[in-house]
């Protein structure tokens, strides 16, 4: 059963300056909430030189360099660059789960420090990897943007921090607290998991509804010969099939190195729409509704509190008048009091009456938040 590690009442050392390879979204996270809320100086490496020199200018960085994406060879520039690292104690890998394995390796050629992941599978992972130095991680947070540009010190913020040490780890126990305590400090919660377990419970709740929401989209689209459905497919379609916009290189990835927890979780969930395509062909009554009950009855019991594997934006409905400067007055009272907009729609309704703005929000809590200062200032919200 996955616990929470609990905080210890003894002195733990702190890291001093950690570095980031891989400056992604989660990359370029972890790198701006260590830089802004641990207050580590933090160094980065990336495949694309731009980002780097783009990190720097934002001072997220103290200083970085591009590596080349096969690291089996490298050259004297890039040796430079590797030196970097040197006088890090924590590294954070943070790249694809086909290439943690070998850049931890590489990390632990020039590093003494701790090295640790950001991926979403953790078994494959930790099977490459000796358990002297490494502790497998991945942070329940993210998006189905992607890149730099969407990074966010906020990321994790209340989000699940899962760790997984192999079982021969030798890792002390205070180095583990080392870590949960800086996982603390940029907002997320820890809890140590066994890697399996992990594995199968993100399958589940992370994995299959990439597939599900990718699978959605492509049947309307292969349906839709006509564009009457794209034309009737926003609200709730748009919304649940929302993950399906996430980078395609990256779930490929992920889908085929999480396939021995993946295919039996998608096996299963095949296995449930036939229960619902009999149900519908036989016209079982009790037994749909029986389905409908109790998915609705398990999905009302979940946590609201918290972050999870999905992303968990919140859409409100503003109603506003058709004039202008009303979009401005909306988003600067929000942003006056600390709300952050994800996006924006604009929906109309009729000519003569205005129409509606859909905000994207971070969670639940912020949409209420939102809802009741607009409902204040005299907005209409649903």
């Amino acid at each position: 059963m996955p616990k929470q590690i609990n905080q210890s009442q003894t002195e733990i050392k702190t890291f001093r300056q950690a570095a980031v390879i891989g400056l992604g979204l989660i990359g370029g996270s972890i790198a701006r909430a260590l830089h802004s809320r641990a207050g580590m100086p933090v160094i980065g490496l990336d495949t694309d030189p731009t980002v780097v020199r783009q990190a720097i200018a934002d001072q997220v960085l103290t200083d970085g360099a591009a590596i080349s994406a096969d690291i089996s060879e490298i050259s004297d520039r890039e040796q430079t660059a590797w030196e970097l690292i040197r006088s890090c104690d924590i590294v954070f890998i943070c790249t694809p789960v086909s290439t943690v394995a070998a850049l931890a390796h590489k990390a632990s050629e020039y590093c003494d420090g701790l090295i640790t992941d950001a991926a979403g599978i953790k078994q494959p992972v930790l099977d490459q990897i000796p358990g002297d130095r490494f502790i497998g991680g991945h942070p329940m947070a993210g998006s189905e943007r992607q890149g730099y540009t969407f990074s966010s010190e906020s990321l994790f913020e209340n989000a699940v921090y899962v760790l997984c040490l192999r079982p021969d780890s030798n890792i002390p126990h205070t180095t583990v607290q080392r870590l949960e305590r800086l996982i603390r400090q940029i907002g997320a919660i820890p809890l140590l998991m066994d890697a399996h377990e992990h594995d199968r419970a993100v399958a589940a709740v992370s994995h299959l509804p990439h597939v599900v929401a990718s699978a959605l989209s492509l049947l309307a689209a292969r349906l839709d010969d006509n564009g009457l459905i794209t034309r009737l497919a926003a609200g709730g379609f748009r919304d649940i099939t929302r993950i399906a916009s996430s980078d395609p290189d990256l779930w490929r990835g992920i889908s085929l190195e999480s396939r021995a927890e993946l295919l039996p979780v998608l096996e299963l969930y095949q296995a449930l729409l036939d229960s619902y395509i009999d149900a519908i062909r036989t016209g079982d009554s009790d037994l749909l509704y029986q389905l409908f009950f109790e998915a609705g009855h398990y999905r009302d019991q979940l946590p609201v509190s918290g972050r999870g594997a999905l992303s968990a934006h919140s859409v409100l409905t503003v109603h506003i008048n058709d004039q202008p400067g009303e979009l401005g007055l909306i988003t600067t009272l929000l942003g006056n009091n600390g709300i952050n907009i994800s996006n924006i729609r604009i929906r109309e309704q009729r000519h003569y009456e205005g129409g509606c703005l859909q905000l994207l929000l971070p969670d639940g809590r912020e949409a209420i938040r939102a809802a009741w200062l607009l409902k204040e200032a005299g907005y209409v919200c649903d």
